[in-house]
């Protein structure tokens, strides 16, 4: 045990000199400029378009692609100013008419970024108009009725398809965040609030830790798998070339998928019977946290070490809490499976103390995150973001008054003297069921959860 506590913090301690090594940042990865502005009407030939963001960013695809008013128009793109700028220029000058600019790069923590500009072009030279046909000659054949519409419908198909793989990449992010925390957390239940006779079930809460490794496990691949189809905006067949893979795995994404497999293998295999003999899951635990934390928008906002720290604690009292109310139930469901007195007093006293802390904690830094990530209060209610955050923190209360009656009716009627056996098991069956509960509305906070870490703040 000794061994596993050394290895546990000489790995805590790189971690944080890893993550205070990081770059740090001062704002949101957004565009910031655009020439010509969204809306303008630029007067005279348009020979660029000049797309400038807040920070770094990679090209994703064509980068760049602009469509006037005879359709697409061919363009060259390039990247200045540290990457912050991106230059799309046409073979020759935009003349008059309406144009429209759709862009697609990744921030430096890996997400995907998309918008659109519009701006209208006046004054400049038409282009040439093309030569009479002679009268002789035969007319060029009209081009088949329903040709724009074949156009239109593989061009929702793309849409279809990149909305599917969004909400699939969302899912299995869920679901590798869902891991993390059962996984970290019940390792902390084992280590804290199984003692003595409640020892006999930490082979119970380690079995389960592996199966929440095996979901994380399955989860990465189809993330990536997912995240392929999104950057390459729906086209399923371009989604497996080399090109898009890479695009798939720009910026941090790469380090964050790796160390999110690394976690969930070590977390599948190094769960064993005994909580000493589980020091390699207890590391999967924190290399999953680490792939977690580095997912977020961590890496966006600032000031860094603020942020990451923040992160970090609210993941860690986010797995206590999690985790710890997950394996309630499976050890008071266990029990009940093997005949076994539920013998819940003490257990859920224990975990009444952990549980109180991690929810103070997940409330001071949750506060603290989002006064950082949010560039203005307002944009609580004007941004789906911050509707889904509001969302989010309405079922969390939910889940804490939940575990509120636990630990103020619950827990009393289970360490009370004098009563019977029959009180005794009616009270756990009470403490089962609402971690049933609670467990349940968990599932949708770690849902809404992982919507927030892959959406922008400013849709």
């Amino acid at each position: 045990m000794t061994r596993a506590r050394t290895l546990v913090g000489g790995f805590l301690l790189a971690l944080l000199l890893l993550l205070a090594g990081a770059g740090p940042a001062s704002a949101h990865t957004k565009l910031d400029t655009a020439e010509p502005a969204d809306g303008s009407t630029a007067q005279g030939p348009v020979e660029e378009v000049v797309l400038t963001y807040t920070l770094p960013v990679t090209p994703l695809g064509e980068a760049v692609e602009v469509t006037g008013p005879d359709g697409a128009v061919p363009v060259e793109v390039t990247q200045s100013d540290d990457g912050t700028v991106l230059t799309a220029t046409p073979a020759e000058p935009l003349t008059d008419g309406e144009y429209t600019v759709d862009w697609n790069v990744a921030a430096e923590d890996g997400h995907p970024l998309d918008g659109t500009v519009v701006f209208a072009v006046t004054g400049a030279a038409p282009a040439q108009e093309p030569a009479e046909p002679d009268a002789s000659e035969e007319p060029s054949p009209e081009p088949a009725p329903d040709a724009d519409a074949g156009v239109t419908a593989a061009e929702e198909d793309d849409e279809t398809a990149a909305g599917f793989a969004a909400v699939v990449s969302r899912l299995a992010g869920a679901a590798v965040l869902w891991g993390a925390l059962v996984a970290g957390g019940g390792l902390l239940f084992a280590a804290l609030v199984l003692r003595g006779r409640d020892r006999e079930d930490v082979p119970t809460v380690l079995t389960a830790v592996r199966w929440v490794g095996l979901l994380a496990l399955v989860a990465v691949p189809l993330r990536l798998a997912a995240r392929a189809v999104v950057v390459a905006q729906g086209e399923i067949s371009a989604a497996w070339t080399p090109s898009a893979l890479r695009d798939a795995l720009t910026g941090d994404t790469a380090l964050v998928l790796g160390l999110q497999a690394a976690g969930a293998l070590a977390v599948l295999v190094g769960a064993r019977r005994t909580l000493a003999g589980s020091w390699l899951a207890v590391v999967g635990a924190l290399l999953l946290g680490t792939g977690i934390v580095l997912d977020g928008h961590s890496r966006s906002v600032g000031p860094h070490w603020l942020v990451v720290t923040t992160d970090v604690t609210h993941l860690l009292a986010a797995a206590a809490w999690v985790g710890g109310v997950v394996m309630v139930g499976v050890v008071l469901r266990r029990r009940r499976r093997d005949a076994r007195p539920l013998d819940a007093g003490l257990l859920g006293s224990r975990f009444a103390v952990l549980a109180t802390g991690s929810i103070a904690l997940v409330g001071l830094a949750g506060v603290a995150l989002t006064v950082e990530i949010l560039d203005r209060p307002s944009q609580l209610w004007e941004t789906s973001w911050g509707l889904f955050l509001l969302a989010k923190v309405a079922v969390v209360a939910v889940v804490a008054a939940i575990g509120a009656y636990q630990h103020f009716r619950v827990v009393p009627l289970l360490q009370a003297p004098g009563h019977g056996a029959r009180r005794a098991h009616k009270a756990a069956s009470l403490l089962q069921r609402g971690a049933g509960h609670e467990t349940g509305f968990m599932v949708v906070v770690v849902l809404l959860t992982a919507w927030l870490v892959a959406a922008s703040v400013h849709d």
